[in-house]
């Protein structure tokens, strides 16, 4: 059977028509997009986190440091990233802008529908991979793992400030 054969019949089948048909949505699309960038990132995550485990030239300490970090900025990124994208993408929101944004053209229902198709995919993209991605991303992963790394320290009576028998017992032994 030949190449040219069996990409003809995948392009032809059932599944492959339903999803170009399915392409005539912005909403669609945009949010393709989106999912195909978090999946990008996760795995990127995934593969930064098995190296630095085995990684036999970082210290275990901070072997261990730098891959809860990298898991929760990879955990965080996508749930922050498909939170935002989602949200802008959403409708009634991009509606609300486009006829904010495109006033002068709105009589004119394709450049409109032109406009605000790109606009919401340019928009959601932005908001992901910037706003969340970058700004909201590294926020929430480092109080993550600030948690993590100091979830005993209440137990063991000491925390990030020192307990008062602490620093009492560290002034006398100077």
């Amino acid at each position: 059977m030949k190449i040219s054969n069996v990409l003809a019949n995948i392009a032809n089948s059932k599944f492959m028509v339903n999803h170009i048909q399915k392409c005539d949505d912005a909403k669609f699309l945009t949010r393709t997009l989106l999912l195909t960038s978090v999946a990008k990132d996760v795995f990127a995550y995934g593969l930064r986190v098995k190296n630095t485990l085995e990684n036999d030239k970082i210290p275990e300490d901070k072997k261990k440091f730098s891959a809860h970090m990298d898991m929760a900025t990879g955990i965080t990124t996508a749930a922050v990233q498909i939170g935002a994208g989602f949200l802008v993408s959403n409708d009634k929101l991009q509606t609300n802008i486009a006829n904010k944004l495109f006033k002068p053209i709105l009589n004119d229902k394709r450049a409109f529908n032109s406009a605000k198709t790109s606009f919401s995919a340019i928009s959601t993209m932005i908001i992901a991979t910037l706003f969340a991605k970058r700004i909201l991303t590294p926020l929430i992963a480092s109080k993550m793992v600030y948690k993590l790394e100091h979830k005993n320290d209440n137990k063991n009576g000491n925390n990030a400030i020192g307990n008062k028998n602490n620093i009492e017992t560290k002034n006398k032994s100077v």
